[in-house]
């Protein structure tokens, strides 16, 4: 008699409000959010738990698909959806199951989903690249999972470098549509960031641990130097850009971006501005070198680390697939956000807090290779 009460009280409710929600946001977010959290519980298996990072990934992306279909299909309705109360329980169903899922998939997922929110914030924020946040946290995150200090640096940087692959492609994808990539200049550069890029990875397989990591902290405080400088110079307009000698300078580049896993904005757009190429090209240029000193610095990564029996499981290489997947799905998200407040908060001021973080951190790194 329950039973048949319950199946009855069942219908019911999705007369009166199920409907809403399918009239409002058809059944994808319903499904996205199951999706999610039955990903997230079958980890728990133990039969499956090999599969971890591929659940975890999964139920991820299921709730970043369903929060995104769930706001944007309310924004649009107006008045021919739920009332605002039902609306309101739909969207705490959904914040309740993102909790829920959440809390299955575990602290290491979470903390690679928080970096990679922060290094995508600060990215579209700042402009700069998320790596110069990734790598240093990477290393703090990897040493308390109690990975090897020797293979700490290198998993560090190629799984950072690897993240920029996606952020590359999807940021050339924008300015070429725009037309602001001058595929001349690329031609030119990409020679020479081709071969750096690999010598670089190889360069960084050689090198001993606290040389290496001696040779990153110093970046951060680079950078801190560069946010809080006066502004790039302004262009004259009695010289031409100078593209004398593009493919040394990309040789150049190249070897000191998969070295540090990160910089390649930091690193080419003021070189480029120097040599009288207008910011916004670039900015277009940038990230046409970017994507190929990513890729060939990310498979010389997994070349030299393969094979290597003191990496964790699910590496590719030095290539740590977990954090990958994780800091891919949260930056992605987050950096359009830090995109929209550049033109909300006051950014100067930003930057010099900013500035100081990276100083903190670089300092931080020196004091852990001398200690």
């Amino acid at each position: 008699m329950m039973q048949v009460k319950f199946g009855v009280g069942l219908v019911d409710w999705w007369q009166h409000h199920g409907r809403d929600w399918a009239s409002l946001y058809d059944t994808a977010p319903l499904a996205l959010m199951a999706a999610g959290f039955g990903s997230a519980a079958i980890n728990h298996l133990s039969v499956l738990h090999f599969l971890s990072p591929i659940f975890n990934f999964t139920a991820v992306n299921c709730l970043v698909f369903a929060h995104s279909k769930l706001y944007q299909s309310s924004a649009h309705t107006g008045e021919t959806g739920p009332k605002p109360k039902r609306e309101r329980l739909y969207k705490t169903l959904f914040w309740i199951t993102a909790t829920l899922t959440l809390a299955m998939v575990g602290l290491p997922s979470i903390y690679y989903l928080l970096l990679g929110s922060v290094a995508g914030l600060l990215s579209g924020l700042f402009g700069i690249g998320g790596g110069i946040i990734i790598v240093p946290f990477l290393v703090w995150l990897f040493s308390a999972q109690g990975i090897a200090p020797d293979l700490v640096m290198l998993m560090a940087v190629a799984t950072s470098l690897a993240t920029i692959i996606v952020t590359s492609a999807a940021s050339l994808q924008s300015h070429h549509l725009l037309g602001a990539v001058d595929w001349l200049v690329v031609k030119q550069l990409v020679p020479g960031v081709l071969v750096g890029a690999l010598l670089g990875s190889v360069v960084a397989d050689s090198l001993p641990t606290d040389l290496f990591k001696t040779l990153f902290a110093f970046f951060p405080l680079w950078v801190a130097f560069q946010l809080i400088k006066p502004n790039l110079p302004a262009l004259d307009p009695d010289k031409s850009p100078g593209d004398r000698n593009l493919v040394g300078a990309g040789g150049i580049i190249g070897v000191l971006c998969t070295l540090l896993g990160a910089g390649i904005g930091v690193i080419i757009v003021p070189f480029l501005v120097k040599r009288q190429f207008p910011l916004r090209q670039a900015v277009a240029v940038s990230s046409a070198c970017g994507l190929s000193i990513a890729i060939v610095g990310s498979f010389g990564y997994i070349a030299l680390g393969w094979g290597n029996a003191g990496l964790p499981g699910w590496s590719l290489g030095y290539l740590y697939v977990p954090a990958f997947l994780c800091i891919v799905t949260s930056s992605r998200v987050f950096a359009p956000m830090g995109a929209q407040l550049t033109h909300k908060l006051p950014t100067e001021n930003l930057k010099r807090i900013f500035a100081l973080f990276l100083f903190a951190v670089g300092i931080r790194l020196l004091w852990q290779t001398v200690v």
